[in-house]
């Protein structure tokens, strides 16, 4: 709706806006006349979608997802302000009708104009689909006649065009679970074509009989108004001490927090707080400052571990709230790039704080805030999900009855498309490929359905964190729904919020910090000192020289490929240094071309150039190349004398591709201005051009230092407790770039014995166990890794583990109330090792005790049970079983890899491993191949694949050219295993295989999927 009204404006249409609702069963539709009315509207929305929200709870929501309704009572208290519309011909008035209720219809009209008067009319509709419907139009236009009311014509519209009549059709047949033409046999399909968007001559010839009905549709428009400032609800009101402002006590707990921060304020530290607070002050974001602070502060009085980031990192207040880590009074961070008095659109753009919470105890922060806030005046923003090319293809699939097994099929070959183009692809490329006829009627109408649903909505979910306050019922302003995991959501998503001017309070999860929180609680448990996060020694050489040698796997925003290959070559010395490491690999830096001067001034293999002298106190630190948002301010101020708000304007127009026109009208005013100002023609066109290039995506110097800082936090885990830190991240999984198998290998790696699960020693989680060197402590694969162990599994172990350690198998078995396929489970994972070691007489024992009753399986009981235990001893596990069996049942080995049993092959076809690799110049032909980790397609690379091959011995980067991508995708983006021929290619300790020819490694099927990234 926000994005309606946005566009309708924009192209000089006044938009109206109303709902159709369901009351007592039947449809009817209220439009807006006034705020009043909307913020009825509003309400009735949520009263439908969720009840009473002073009363909801998640156990038992007052009404199902997906059937929202009202009782008349409902919508006559809220009438006022709405124009009503009696309804389609299933509504209620027309329903009375057609039962040949006349009097019972009357007696409607009467109820109805109690509540709506003059504002009230009768609804009428034609749409060719036979004398019934004529007749009834006739019926309706009587009765409003005899009682003396306006009647007004309308036409339901569904859909546009012939083509999305067919997407509502497949919408309206997967609501019903059914295919299509089962939909139509039901009755369920609308009979024709005519319930779209009619223009107006058409609508004039369909009613020429009857024109007063058009006439009334305009009388009714022109009572219509709407204002997108009628949804901004009032912000909170946060429970001050007696005889204080917002203002007032904010000022109160910030210099608080900077004596705390700073100990002696200096002027400058005074400036920018006074700075800061008038512009809050003047803004009216008090509030929303003391709101953050109190969510902050009880965070960490339960133990959890929080950090504000993004351009919030810019504020001294928020910094002195101890909301951020960063002090942006000692680095010289621009305010304005987070908050400015500049006007966008006639209003003031709402402070963003990204709150980062520990991602496994987010829900706790989320539970406390609705509960201080109140049901009622809180929820979540939502997110709209739109049809991409997968999705598209298989509800298109679904609703004609194809095979699921060729939709699944197809649809892994479709990911990153959007529809319309996975349609093309389809057609030309997988049809022939799977046998798929499209040129049928069947074909042709999926492809039809997929072009239909580009850029379609597809469902609304919940924002990963961005609640939504107010100090009234939130319902008034923003329609609330519930969704099935018992969260309340606006129906907004973050864009529509932002255009509207509202402020949301994003408490994000996030896995680093878990990662981090982890480690420090079991280091404090096994040293007795905690390490704190902000009092790491941020110079600690050992760490940089880790990071330098590319060794950051698991580590936060540094353990890419392309962030590896980068810091091979920068070598960061300086906790500054990754400040710009995390910004440096992003698309805006890489689409300038900044990456390659960066890395060879940082080398000292070219002078750092600056375009005017004036830009070497800006971009000194970036080796004179703008990497931050921020320094394209700065640069603004400088060499234009633009103001803060000025500049923080500019900024605005970058971050997006949505925005580039606008971008590109700012930067040539910046142009003219800094000619103005006597700056050289070809200077500002070569400043305007840099800040063109990377402004589509430029990154915040904020966000950076807020990253840098967890980043480090977790390089220097991994260099001085890397059992903790594997430990960590593996118990924070899924998180990061790596699956749980690399991670264990790189453990190995770096010579941490990792140890498998067991339920005798270990526990649910990954646990860290003594050695005889008490410095160098093992790392235990907990339970949950286990595949087949679900939440109730590991539920009822952790019950019976807490009432005295496990025995035997038996006793596990027994006490933990093990199904077959759980007992079997453990068993393939190893669990039961303390007992047996041997896996299958683990599985033997475990089916005995469970008492399987398969014929190859027999569960005798009394004395013959040790008589079979004698009598039958399963072939023990081979190794190169045991490495596949892993695999298997935990998705990672301990016991080899599976390239191992390909190393002989692969020699004698000349093949070289990661550990051979290494000893070449570059520049030779060769052979690799290896276990496909990660995919990698960014949209910087112009479609170039980058893939990440595992052997036993280490990673193997290789490299498909954009050409060679499709003549061999099925090997490049689908096989486990794949054998490369290509040009070895070496720079320092970057190495990469430029592939030539690709083929799929044949090896024994593992259970293993790669991590695919855009």
């Amino acid at each position: 709706m926000v994005r309606f009204v946005c566009e309708a404006r924009r192209t000089g249409v006044r938009p109206l806006v109303g709902a159709e609702l369901v009351v007592d069963g039947y449809p009817a539709a209220f439009l807006v006349e006034n705020a009043q009315g909307y913020r009825n509207l509003a309400a009735l929305v949520t009263l439908a979608r969720v009840g009473d929200l002073s009363t909801w709870n998640r156990e038992h929501p007052h009404t199902g997802r997906g059937r929202a309704g009202l009782c008349w009572a409902d919508v006559a208290a809220r009438s006022a302000g709405l124009t009503a519309l009696t309804g389609p011909p299933a509504g209620r008035l027309a329903t009375l009708l057609r039962q040949e209720r006349p009097a019972g219809a009357a007696r409607l009209l009467t109820e109805w104009r109690e509540a709506f008067g003059e504002r009230l009319a009768v609804e009428v509709q034609s749409h060719d689909v036979g004398p019934w419907e004529r007749a009834l139009a006739d019926e309706l236009i009587a009765l409003a006649r005899r009682q003396g009311m306006p009647w007004v014509v309308t036409n339901e519209p569904r859909y546009l065009d012939r083509r999305s009549r067919l997407v509502h059709d497949m919408l309206v047949a997967l609501r019903a679970d059914l295919t299509l033409d089962a939909a139509a046999e039901q009755g369920l399909l609308l009979p024709n074509g005519r319930w779209r968007l009619l223009p107006p001559d058409e609508m004039a010839r369909l009613w020429a009989d009857h024109p007063e009905g058009l006439e009334e549709s305009l009388r009714i428009a022109a009572r219509c108004n709407f204002s997108l400032a009628w949804m901004r609800p009032p912000l909170p009101r946060f429970p001050v001490l007696q005889g204080h402002t917002d203002d007032a006590y904010l000022r109160e707990c910030v210099y608080a927090g900077a004596r705390e921060r700073w100990g002696t304020l200096t002027p400058e530290h005074e400036r920018q707080l006074e700075h800061e607070l008038g512009v809050i002050r003047r803004l009216g974001f008090a509030g929303f400052f003391l709101v953050m602070w109190d969510a902050v502060r009880w965070a960490r009085s339960q133990g959890i571990l929080c950090q504000g980031r993004g351009s919030a990192a810019n504020s001294a207040v928020a910094y002195c709230l101890a909301i951020t880590a960063v002090d942006p009074v000692k680095h010289g961070l621009l305010f304005e790039r987070f908050l400015s008095e500049v006007r966008v659109d006639g209003q003031t753009e709402a402070p963003d704080i990204d709150l980062d919470v520990e991602h496994d105890r987010r829900e706790e922060l989320l539970d406390h805030v609705y509960g201080k806030w109140k049901r009622s005046a809180a929820a979540i923003a939502c997110t709209v999900q739109h049809y991409r090319a997968p999705n598209a293809l298989l509800d298109a699939m679904r609703v004609l009855g194809y095979p699921a097994e060729l939709a699944f099929k197809l649809s892994k070959r479709l990911h990153y498309s959007e529809a319309g183009e996975g349609a093309d692809y389809v057609h030309d490329v997988l049809a022939p490929q799977f046998g798929l006829d499209v040129t049928d009627p069947h074909g042709r109408t999926l492809l039809e359905l997929m072009r239909g649903c580009d850029a379609l909505p597809r469902l609304r979910a919940t924002h990963v964190g961005g609640f939504v306050l107010s100090s009234a019922p939130l319902g008034d302003w923003l329609p609330v729904e519930h969704t099935t995991m018992g969260r309340t959501i606006v129906q907004f998503d973050k864009d529509d919020l932002d255009s509207l001017g509202v402020p949301k309070f994003d408490f994000l999860g996030l896995g680093g910090l878990s990662l981090v929180r982890r480690a420090f609680d079991v280091i404090e448990r096994r040293t007795g000192v905690r390490p704190q996060m902000y009092s790491l020694p941020t110079g600690d050489t050992p760490t940089y020289e880790m990071i330098s040698r590319g060794e950051t796997i698991g580590t936060f925003q540094i353990e890419s490929r392309a962030q590896i290959a980068s810091i091979l070559k920068t070598k960061p010395e300086l906790l500054y240094d990754i400040v710009v490491q995390v910004a440096l690999i992003r698309p805006g830096p890489i689409q300038a071309r900044f990456v390659h001067p960066y890395t060879m001034r940082r080398r000292g293999l070219e002078p750092v150039r600056y375009r005017h002298p004036a830009l070497e106190p800006i971009l000194r630190r970036t080796q004179g190349l703008p990497i931050f948002q921020e320094q394209a301010m700065a640069v603004a101020m400088v060499m234009a004398e633009y103001s803060a708000a000025e500049a923080d304007a500019l900024r605005r127009t970058m971050g997006h591709n949505r925005k580039r026109n606008r971008l590109l009208d700012e930067l040539e005013r910046l142009r003219v201005r800094m000619v103005e100002r006597g700056v050289g023609e070809r200077a500002a066109e070569e400043i305007r051009h840099d800040l063109e290039s990377f402004g589509s995506y430029g990154f915040p110097e904020s966000h950076a230092w807020s990253f840098a800082l967890i980043a480090f936090a977790t390089a220097w885990l991994r260099c001085h407790y890397p059992a903790e830190f594997y430990m960590a991240i593996l118990n924070s999984w899924p998180m990061g770039f790596y699956s749980p198998a690399t991670l264990v290998y790189d453990a190995r790696r770096q010579g941490v014995e990792v140890r498998p699960p067991c339920l005798k020693e270990g526990d649910w989680e990954c646990t860290v166990e003594g050695t005889a060197d008490p410095r160098r402590p093992a790392l235990r694969i907990g339970w949950r890794h286990v595949r087949g162990m679900g939440e109730r599994t590991l539920e009822r172990l952790r019950q019976a583990r807490a009432a005295g350690p496990f025995a035997s198998v038996e006793d596990v078995v027994r006490r933990a109330a093990l199904t077959r396929f759980e007992a079997l489970g453990l068993a393939r994972g190893g669990a039961f090792g303390a007992w047996e070691p041997d896996r299958r007489h683990a599985a033997w024992e475990a089916l005995r005790v469970v008492g399987d009753g398969l014929p190859l399986a027999p569960a005798p009981s009394g004395h013959e049970e040790e008589r079979a235990r004698r009598r039958y001893r399963p072939r023990p596990v081979s190794r190169d079983e045991l490495v596949y069996l892993d695999y298997f049942a935990t998705g990672m080995s301990l016991n080899g890899h599976p390239m191992e049993r390909a190393r002989e092959r692969l020699n004698r076809g000349g093949a070289l491993d990661s550990r051979a690799l290494r000893e070449l110049r570059g520049g030779e032909q060769v052979i690799v191949g290896g276990l496909v980790t990660i995919r990698q397609r960014p949209q910087t690379a112009n479609g170039t694949i980058f893939l990440l091959l595992e052997d036993e011995h280490g990673f193997i980067n290789v490299v498909v050219p954009s050409r060679l991508v499709e003549p061999n995708r099925e090997v490049v983006k689908f096989a486990t295993f794949v054998l490369v021929q290509g040009r070895f290619e070496r720079d320092g300790q970057v190495m990469n295989v430029v592939g030539r020819r690709f083929r799929e490694l044949k090896m024994q099927r593992i259970q293993y999927a790669s991590r695919n990234f855009r």
